[in-house]
């Protein structure tokens, strides 16, 4: 009988207020693929100042778990609910995953994070600089284009400044064909090798 193995999937996770360093230690203690996402700001007070490191989100992380761990992050002290829709929590897209991280461990360019309904941009990927690689949409705040990413789920936009020199404009087709080549590297990846034996 052919055993499958598991499909892991990203998800956000909602956390009481200030837990979420605390889950993020209990999540690597089971082993579990997880990732909080940081900034530094700087806090001052009347007779000191110090650089802080707080989580970009609020009351959220990011966790990579398959069906048999799902439930058991629900168990884990602080964490409320997984990030859902329609009463179904909603799994994020590696490639979105990756370039949050990008945006966020890159210290080249600043990035601000807004909660605000901006409008749609053009679908583009940044070829050069600190964030090459990341896709996103190309959009105008007070006359400069900037990339953003958005995480609609959490209700969310990234967003940074960017010349039009360090990006390509996507394509609808081209998009498509991108998606289909990383279901197709999914496919080869889950598919068993074969053994000959001599």
């Amino acid at each position: 009988m052919k055993v499958e193995e598991p499909s892991y999937f990203w998800y956000a996770i909602y956390t009481k207020p200030n837990r979420e360093k605390k889950i993020l230690e209990n999540l690597k203690e089971q082993n579990l693929t997880c990732y909080l996402p940081l900034q530094k700001s700087l806090r001052i007070w009347s007779d000191r100042k110090k650089w802080i490191e707080e989580p970009l989100f609020k009351s959220y992380l990011f966790v990579k778990v398959s069906y048999k761990e799902f439930f058991n992050v629900l168990n884990i002290p602080g964490v409320m609910c997984y990030v859902s829709f329609g009463g179904k929590a909603q799994p994020i897209p590696e490639k979105q995953l990756e370039d949050i991280k990008t945006f966020v461990e890159q210290e080249e360019t600043k990035i601000e994070i807004t909660k605000e309904n901006i409008a749609p941009g053009t679908k583009a990927e940044v070829l050069y600089g600190a964030l090459k690689g990341v896709r996103g949409e190309i959009v105008k705040f007070n006359g400069k284009f900037r990339i953003l990413i958005r995480i609609p789920m959490m209700g969310y936009c990234l967003h940074a400044n960017i010349s039009k020199d360090e990006i390509k404009i996507i394509e609808p087709e081209e998009e498509i064909n991108a998606l289909r080549k990383q279901q197709l590297k999914k496919r080869d990846i889950a598919k068993p090798s074969r053994i000959k034996f001599l």
